[in-house]
């Protein structure tokens, strides 16, 4: 049996790291304005908090012949990794509604 209040805050820390990802984006695409060490500290935020983040993250390393670490890539790839991030965020999110909303049915 899932908890009203649980759940609520799942959803509400959903639409936090997504936002918080949208305006990294929109700033770096929209002004060239980017803060690295933010970037950087939110992606390893949510690669510690968040499961489906992680084995993603896990998978795409083993597949990588060379990782290499995140103060060293481009600012093009830490925004590729915010946006993957992201969009699992918003699918994890819309999963969540989804099966909410069936089970008011």
């Amino acid at each position: 049996m899932s908890n009203p209040i649980i759940d609520s805050l799942n959803e509400s820390d959903l639409l936090k790291d997504i936002e918080e990802r949208n305006i990294i984006i929109f700033n770096y695409q929209n002004y060239g304005l980017f803060d690295r060490d933010n970037a950087i500290n939110k992606i390893e935020e949510l690669r510690a908090k968040d499961n489906d983040i992680s084995n993603f993250n896990a998978a795409v390393m083993l597949h990588s012949t060379s990782p290499i670490p995140l103060e060293q890539v481009t600012n093009e790839q830490l925004i590729k990794e915010l946006t993957i991030q992201r969009d699992i965020l918003q699918a994890k999110l819309i999963k969540n509604q989804a099966e909410k909303k069936n089970k008011k049915y």
